[in-house]
């Protein structure tokens, strides 16, 4: 991983934005993603290769380290006994693609990997506010202690507004 030296010189956002330009602080880690990527379709294809393509949407990269180690993450127990006998082929079929590595690891996740969908029929419930008269009064007492100026000010003011 390249070093960036701290300055206090200004960079232009499209400048920084970048992922074309060499100097740009920014283009490491759009190259780790696309490593990332790469390795992720290759894995994809190993595994559709050694009979295995059923399990290519539930085994993930994780960890990659600067020692050539790799770790797959999966959230299910039996994909990684399926896996730890075609390791090494695994690890071959990688290193042949152009990957360098050295070593592969299993692991599984206690949670699945995904990020959960919410259901687009499912409609949010949202409890009306009941507003009492002690919530306005506690409510005004407090307006009176804060900065005219302060943008809080403004915010209780209309909160107090649609309490009524």
């Amino acid at each position: 991983m390249p070093t960036i030296k701290k300055s206090s010189e200004a960079f232009e956002v499209g400048k920084l934005l970048d992922p074309d330009s060499s100097d740009s602080p920014i283009s490491h880690i759009f190259d780790q993603i696309q490593k990332r990527n790469q390795l992720q379709i290759t894995l994809n294809d190993a595994l559709s290769q050694m009979g295995l393509g059923q399990f290519a949407e539930e085994v993930f990269i994780g960890e990659i380290t600067l020692m050539g180690e790799v770790k797959l993450i999966t959230h299910r127990a039996g994909i990684v006994s399926k896996l730890k006998n075609k390791l090494p082929s695994l690890l071959n079929f990688l290193r042949e693609s152009g990957f360098p590595l050295k070593s592969i690891q299993l692991k599984v996740s206690p949670k699945p990997t995904s990020v959960p969908t919410l259901n687009k029929d499912t409609k949010e419930v949202l409890t009306p506010f009941v507003s009492k008269p002690s919530h306005k009064s506690a409510w005004t007492d407090l307006l009176q202690d804060i900065d005219h100026h302060s943008p809080v000010h403004q915010a209780v003011k209309n909160l107090i507004k649609k309490i009524n």
